[in-house]
Protein backbone atom coordinates (compact mmCIF):
# COMPACT_ATOMS: atom_id res chain seq x y z
CA UNK A 1 0.00 0.00 0.00
CA UNK A 2 2.56 2.34 0.70
CA UNK A 3 6.59 2.35 0.74
CA UNK A 4 8.72 4.34 3.42
CA UNK A 5 12.21 5.92 1.82
CA UNK A 6 15.11 7.05 4.19
CA UNK A 7 14.36 10.80 4.27
CA UNK A 8 10.81 9.13 5.63
CA UNK A 9 13.03 6.89 8.14
CA UNK A 10 14.78 9.99 8.94
CA UNK A 11 11.63 12.42 9.35
CA UNK A 12 9.92 9.73 12.02
CA UNK A 13 12.81 9.36 14.27
CA UNK A 14 12.49 13.45 14.18
CA UNK A 15 8.95 13.25 14.84
CA UNK A 16 9.76 10.90 17.17
CA UNK A 17 12.41 12.77 19.21
CA UNK A 18 9.18 15.41 20.77
CA UNK A 19 8.11 12.14 22.65
CA UNK A 20 9.43 10.45 26.01
CA UNK A 21 11.98 7.81 25.49
CA UNK A 22 8.93 5.06 26.74
CA UNK A 23 6.14 6.30 24.07
CA UNK A 24 7.92 6.41 20.60
CA UNK A 25 7.43 2.96 19.98
CA UNK A 26 3.57 3.78 20.67
CA UNK A 27 3.90 6.85 19.00
CA UNK A 28 5.65 5.04 16.00
CA UNK A 29 2.89 2.39 15.38
CA UNK A 30 0.06 5.28 16.18
CA UNK A 31 2.01 7.04 13.21
CA UNK A 32 2.16 4.40 10.81
CA UNK A 33 -1.65 3.04 11.70
CA UNK A 34 -2.49 6.88 10.43
CA UNK A 35 -0.63 6.92 7.77
CA UNK A 36 -2.15 3.68 6.67
CA UNK A 37 -5.46 5.34 7.17
CA UNK A 38 -4.52 8.20 4.69
CA UNK A 39 -3.53 5.93 1.84
CA UNK A 40 -7.04 4.34 2.23
CA UNK A 41 -8.57 7.50 2.28
CA UNK A 42 -6.71 8.42 -0.70
CA UNK A 43 -7.24 5.56 -2.52
CA UNK A 44 -11.21 5.61 -1.68
CA UNK A 45 -12.15 8.82 -2.16
CA UNK A 46 -9.00 10.58 -4.82
CA UNK A 47 -8.39 13.21 -2.10
CA UNK A 48 -5.84 13.67 0.87
CA UNK A 49 -7.15 12.89 4.25
CA UNK A 50 -8.03 16.02 6.22
CA UNK A 51 -5.88 14.89 9.14
CA UNK A 52 -3.30 12.21 8.09
CA UNK A 53 -2.40 13.79 4.73
CA UNK A 54 -1.79 11.95 1.60
CA UNK A 55 -0.96 8.12 2.82
CA UNK A 56 2.43 9.14 3.10
CA UNK A 57 4.95 9.04 6.26
CA UNK A 58 6.64 12.47 5.17
CA UNK A 59 2.80 13.94 5.00
CA UNK A 60 1.97 12.42 8.79
CA UNK A 61 4.92 13.75 9.91
CA UNK A 62 5.00 16.91 8.61
CA UNK A 63 1.64 17.71 10.42
CA UNK A 64 3.42 16.70 13.69
CA UNK A 65 6.27 19.44 13.07
CA UNK A 66 9.00 17.41 13.82
CA UNK A 67 12.22 18.49 15.50
CA UNK A 68 15.21 19.68 13.46
CA UNK A 69 17.63 17.27 12.67
CA UNK A 70 20.29 16.95 15.27
CA UNK A 71 24.13 15.55 14.37
CA UNK A 72 24.11 11.61 13.61
CA UNK A 73 26.01 11.04 16.56
CA UNK A 74 23.06 12.17 19.62
CA UNK A 75 22.45 9.20 21.63
CA UNK A 76 19.11 10.38 21.59
CA UNK A 77 18.49 10.84 17.63
CA UNK A 78 20.04 7.12 17.15
CA UNK A 79 17.13 5.93 19.99
CA UNK A 80 14.42 7.45 17.88
CA UNK A 81 15.85 6.40 14.74
CA UNK A 82 16.39 2.67 16.23
CA UNK A 83 12.23 3.10 17.53
CA UNK A 84 11.38 3.72 13.93
CA UNK A 85 13.54 1.66 11.82
CA UNK A 86 12.42 -1.15 14.56
CA UNK A 87 8.59 0.09 14.31
CA UNK A 88 8.95 -0.40 10.58
CA UNK A 89 10.27 -3.69 10.12
CA UNK A 90 7.35 -4.41 12.43
CA UNK A 91 4.53 -3.04 10.67
CA UNK A 92 2.09 -5.27 8.60
CA UNK A 93 4.69 -7.93 7.66
CA UNK A 94 7.42 -5.21 5.73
Amino acid sequence: MWEATGSEVLLLARTLLAYPKDNRTTVARQILGEVETAALHLQDTGRCHPVFGDGSIMARCHRLSPRPEPPAQDPDFLAALIAACETLMGHSGH
